[in-house]
């Protein structure tokens, strides 16, 4: 949510910005492995604020069990929502411009 402020902090434009994601369900979907991987690489920092330990994630079994539980509910998954950004810097004008 600061990422806006955050071009404007570097002395960029304000970005134009999109927000998306998707929701799937089935056996087939990736986003549990997605979601899988995404816990494998913040376990070191769960682990070292007391959120989750490797152990209780079992995170060499999370997509399979996500899968299983989604599929049996016959539900759905959604991963992170996934944001984009881009700026352009405005062209210059003048006689610095055109040497």
């Amino acid at each position: 949510m600061k990422l806006y402020q955050t071009f404007l902090g570097a002395g960029l434009p304000g970005p134009q910005m999109i927000l998306g994601g998707h929701i799937e369900g089935g056996s087939d979907a990736f986003t549990y492995s997605y979601i899988a991987e995404i816990v494998r690489s913040l376990m070191p920092m769960m682990e070292q604020f007391g959120v989750w330990t490797a152990t209780e994630a079992g995170v060499d079994t999370l997509a399979i069990r996500m899968r299983d539980e989604v599929v049996a509910a016959r539900g759905v998954v959604a991963p992170p929502l996934q944001i984009g950004a881009w700026t352009r810097l405005p062209q210059e004008t003048g006689p610095a411009a055109q040497s």
